[in-house]
């Protein structure tokens, strides 16, 4: 797959297919599986607490944690750019692999990494549809062996076209000329019930939840149109992903951008 075409989720019939064709040990420099499980929790260890116990072949373990520096309001911040190029190195994500991020406990994190290297400008990645449920659902292997790595060269730069500050959505708010969605339901409790929560004026509502369907895929393009059709967004114009903690907005942006939406922005103080 070139990098070119690249799609934004792949099948676990085509990873198997991928994985099958490759029997070493090492794992090859054209593929990268990310398992991202991840939790709200950022003292759990992923790394022991999922990926140890269990893993998609030839996959490793990645953190959206690290290099990054939470705050009461920002999870999962945007990583230091020195850092995540060291760390990205170590993971053996060279400019031509195509990267797979995989998922255990839902989409959110398989969507954020999606949205993470894209922004640092690796846009040759996927999101395996289903994610770990999926994949052993359809009776594909799990293993714990770890794979051998080559350690890549790697340069990430973010782009600043793919994040807005807290200044660019209160100018966007003073314009109205630029459309900002917020993913959560309009029922969600930090809308609803909470002191200090509601609602971005002017936002309009395509809900994270309803993107997938039962079995965690992403649902086929017409019913994702509908979606956004309904909520009264025009994909042919501008728009800023906004959530509660920069986090199931990227699904939003990754379903804007199967529909052929490129690079929709993510605000990242939500």
């Amino acid at each position: 797959m070139s990098i070119s075409k690249v799609r934004a989720v792949v099948s676990t019939n085509w990873l198997r297919d991928q994985l099958v064709s490759n029997v070493r040990k090492q794992a090859p420099r054209n593929l990268r599986i990310l398992d991202t499980s991840f939790t709200l929790d950022r003292e759990v260890d992923t790394y022991t607490e999922c990926y140890q116990k269990g893993h998609i072949p030839q996959s490793v373990h990645f953190s959206l944690f690290k290099c990054v520096e939470s705050t009461p309001h920002i999870l999962v911040n945007l990583p230091d750019e020195n850092c995540f190029t060291d760390y990205v190195q170590s993971l053996g994500v060279w400019s031509d692999t195509h990267v797979i991020a995989v998922d255990r406990y839902g989409p959110i994190s398989s969507f954020k990494t999606w949205w993470l290297f894209r922004a640092f400008g690796h846009k040759n990645i996927s999101v395996l549809d289903g994610g770990l449920n999926k994949w052993m659902e359809d009776g594909y292997e799990i293993t714990t062996e770890e794979p051998e790595i080559e350690r890549s060269d790697f340069v990430g730069k973010l782009n600043p076209r793919f994040v807005k500050s807290y200044a660019d959505v209160m100018g966007i708010v003073a314009s109205r000329n630029v459309q900002l969605v917020d993913s959560r339901p309009k029922t969600h409790p930090s809308i609803v019930d909470h002191p200090d929560g509601g609602v971005i004026p002017e936002s309009k509502h395509v809900s994270f939840p309803d993107l997938f369907a039962d079995d965690g895929t992403l649902k086929p393009e017409p019913e994702l149109q509908t979606m956004f059709d309904e909520a009264g967004v025009n994909l042919n114009k501008p728009m800023v992903a906004t959530c509660l903690r920069g986090l199931t907005a990227c699904s939003v942006i990754a379903a804007a951008h199967v529909l052929g939406k490129e690079d929709v922005p993510l605000y990242v103080v939500s």
